[in-house]
């Protein structure tokens, strides 16, 4: 997963973390002018070179954060895809699991930052749900152009009619 700080998310299910199946994937959802943040895993810090700058953080050192650079707002995204597995699914199957990570992907991304005040004073960014009719009003103009068909087996398609 990739995930920018107040932004967006993009999920994508791969077999394994090996160097061959991510980077393509890394390739083609995060720009090459990408400031990338990640743990010290040995793909991402080869994967790293193709950015603008690549920061790591070493959770087996026990080192979480090293002033900007963390890795929690896709630790973040992960415990949400955890918290629906327990309380919605109840189970992910690998044939779907890229549906499941678009509608988590679609709840991420329609969200509004808000800032508070802790109670010690300092300021601190909480994600808000967005307003029904803001997420409605987007999910209709992203459907626009989009049709969804049965297949002989019962399955499902989608294409575009634009």
């Amino acid at each position: 997963m990739a995930a920018q700080r107040h932004g967006s998310v993009r999920a994508v299910p791969v077999k394994n973390s090996q160097i061959g199946v991510l980077a393509p994937v890394i390739a083609k959802i995060i720009s090459s002018n990408a400031e990338l943040m990640s743990d010290g895993h040995h793909s991402y810090r080869w994967m790293g070179r193709n950015f603008t700058t690549h920061d790591t953080v070493s959770h087996g050192k026990r080192e979480y954060a090293r002033g900007q650079t963390h890795t929690n707002t896709a630790e973040s995204f992960g415990a949400l895809l955890e918290r629906t597995k327990l309380g919605v699914f109840h189970f992910l199957s690998n044939s779907h699991i890229h549906r499941y990570l678009n509608e988590l992907e679609f709840r991420w991304d329609h969200r509004i930052p808000e800032e508070k005040i802790t109670r010690t004073g300092k300021k601190k960014i909480v994600m808000k749900p967005m307003p029904v009719l803001q997420v409605l009003a987007s999910l209709l103009n992203a459907a626009a152009g989009k049709q969804l068909r049965r297949t002989r087996n019962r399955g499902i398609f989608s294409f575009n009619t634009a």
